[in-house]
């Protein structure tokens, strides 16, 4: 059986997904997709070279008029990924969107590497947690 998971993973290592970037008002999509890019020029700053593309991610929900949809840039080359991202930490451009939050630049990653390195964290987390105990009951 073949799965498809290797050859999406390698069509998202050159996207950046920005959260939280305000929606157009505009009717027209070619308009928004134009103004979603400006955003990602001006407001993020990101150097045009390095933007092959940008779009949404998924269908606007009219029942959630509010909710902001993902912003997704395709990158040209990886290093431009790696600099927009801190190496895959995440970047906090410093802009700030309407629900008073910070917006972020992370890397596009699938549910399954999302819940791959949420496990990692949390086993992180785990570890250290156990550590300080045992040191705490040697102190004592």
């Amino acid at each position: 059986q073949y799965s498809m998971q290797p050859y999406r993973a390698d069509r998202r290592r050159l996207n950046v997904c920005v959260l939280k970037v305000p929606e157009s008002s505009k009717k027209v999509a070619q308009e928004r997709a134009k103004e979603d890019y400006n955003y990602c020029v001006d407001t993020l700053k990101i150097d045009p070279d390095c933007i092959v593309s940008c779009y949404r991610a998924g269908a606007k929900d009219p029942q959630k008029p509010d909710f902001c949809r993902p912003l997704i840039i395709k990158m040209g080359e990886e290093k431009d990924v790696d600099y927009w991202t801190f190496n895959g930490r995440g970047y906090n451009t410093g802009c700030i969107a309407p629900s008073g939050d910070f917006i972020y630049i992370n890397k596009d990653l699938c549910k399954a590497d999302r819940e791959a390195n949420f496990q990692a964290r949390k086993a992180n987390v785990e570890r250290k947690n156990k550590k300080a105990a045992e040191k705490k009951k040697e102190e004592e």
